[in-house]
């Protein structure tokens, strides 16, 4: 087996698992979005190897292995980046619903000595 077809074999499982995953559910639509761009990206990539020269010439670099280290970064980049406003937001909903619970209680307890 040649490497461009066990890249293209892996990126077709890649793409399948992301499909699944989102269509079971388990993977929420705003995350699908970046894996589905990296995995057709990944797809079109090994299918036509040629494009990754082409691409790291337009961009100025020597190896076009470190476009493709280049690109991962940014997605994890990106990834990290929604999941720390994913983050952000429970941390703020989850402090309201506290603060609510509280002031219930509090109410409740005057209430009942009255």
């Amino acid at each position: 087996m040649t490497p461009q077809i066990l890249a293209i074999a892996m990126a077709v499982i890649l793409l399948v698992a992301v499909i699944l995953l989102l269509r079971s559910y388990v993977l929420p639509e705003k995350y699908a979005v970046i894996w589905l761009v990296a995995s057709i990206a990944a797809l079109v990539l090994s299918a036509w190897p040629g494009m990754l020269d082409a691409l790291s010439a337009f961009f100025g670099i020597a190896q076009p292995i470190n476009l493709l280290f280049v690109g991962a970064f940014f997605i994890i980049l990106l990834l990290l980046m929604q999941i720390s406003l994913e983050l952000a937001r429970t941390r703020d909903e989850l402090r309201r619903a506290v603060q609510k619970l509280a002031l219930e209680l509090e109410r409740s307890r005057r209430d009942r000595d009255k």
